[in-house]
């Protein structure tokens, strides 16, 4: 028994690094085919892939509903728009701090959450989406208020130039966001293989009966809420960092968004969260490419995508909650 034991971490690092590697590859040579708009967007793809893998973490997993991982995202996305400002930081040292400004702030909320459930936790998370303008604008000689601070990733330095040639700035925006990108995936998928994964999931299923076989829930719903806002802080570090923080950049519509891609890809499945940041990305520009032919209005035109987006969601829901890749997921965990 000890061997197995021992040798099924190993077999856990070894799976999720053999799907990061391919994933890795596969976007590389994505972008790599793409044109500069596309690649911006595949960026922007990358970015809101870890935000969703935050809900993944915590909704799809351990049953947390949270409408405020936008607002988690702002932590993350002002702490580093204001250690690269103020303090000259290089952004490969602000991003990763951001995580820790993340985890904090969701080691704080979810201290309060893991003493509420269902509506009551949506609520609470709401509210403090909804608190980032108020905040912003209350020290406004610190967060700029609604002009925002203007941040970004800059131009790849000398050294990168050399070796790989001069990139578009849209891929450059790529090539910094693959890195985090692939450890936050790295990371999601060996948490969700391992024994707190398990865990999470017996939680959302049965929490009393976890509780009688002696898990701590309180204490593990803190730590899911911390890991889980971790990632967020990423995601809101990278997504300030494509021109400007502030409080048009993350709405409370951000929150919806992630939670929209989250159930279109699949909410319980790594690969469900890559499949809904696709979707709520490209889905506008593959709507107006499928209706250009057409003579329909600006007003039609505009609206059309969320239009779009709220139909699929809700066909999702009705026929296959599961979302996109979330059928085999929920096949093998049955």
């Amino acid at each position: 028994m000890r061997v197995v034991s021992s040798s099924r971490p190993k077999s856990i690092v070894r799976k999720s690094s053999i799907r990061t590697a391919l994933f890795g590859l596969f976007i590389f040579l994505a972008a790599r085919s793409f044109e500069p708009y596309n690649q911006g967007q595949l960026a922007v793809t990358l970015i809101l892939f870890i935000g969703i893998l935050s809900v993944v973490l915590l909704t799809g997993i351990s049953g947390q509903i949270s409408l405020g991982q936008g607002a988690l995202m702002a932590v993350g996305g002002y702490s580093t728009a204001l250690m690269i400002i103020n303090l000259g930081i290089s952004l490969w040292i602000a991003v990763p701090l951001a995580i820790i400004s993340g985890g904090l702030a969701g080691l704080i909320l979810g201290t309060v959450a893991a003493r509420l459930s269902g509506p009551y936790l949506a609520g609470t998370t709401l509210v403090v989406a909804l608190a980032i303008p108020s905040i912003a604008n209350r020290f406004e000689s610190v967060f700029k208020g609604d002009e925002g601070l203007q941040v970004d990733v800059g131009y790849p330095p000398v050294w990168f130039v050399n070796t790989f040639g001069d990139p578009t700035y849209e891929m450059w925006q790529f090539y910094v966001a693959l890195p985090f990108a692939l450890v936050a995936l790295f990371f999601a998928s060996n948490l969700l293989l391992s024994r707190s994964g398990r865990v999470w999931r017996s939680i959302r299923d049965h929490e009393i009966a976890s509780s009688l076989t002696g898990v701590k829930v309180s204490r593990q719903k803190v730590f899911v809420f911390t890991i889980s806002a971790a990632f967020a802080g990423l995601a809101g570090a990278l997504y300030g960092l494509r021109g400007s923080v502030g409080p048009s950049t993350y709405p409370t519509s951000l929150s919806l968004l992630l939670l929209t891609g989250a159930i279109l890809g699949g909410i319980r499945s790594i690969a469900g969260a890559f499949i809904g940041s696709v979707l709520v990305v490209f889905l506008p520009d593959w709507i107006d490419f499928a209706v250009h032919s057409f003579e329909l209005s600006e007003q039609v035109s505009n609206y059309l995508p969320a239009l779009v987006g709220g139909i699929l969601l809700i066909l999702t829901v009705v026929i296959n909650p599961a979302g996109v890749a979330g059928g085999a997921h929920l096949h093998k965990h049955k």
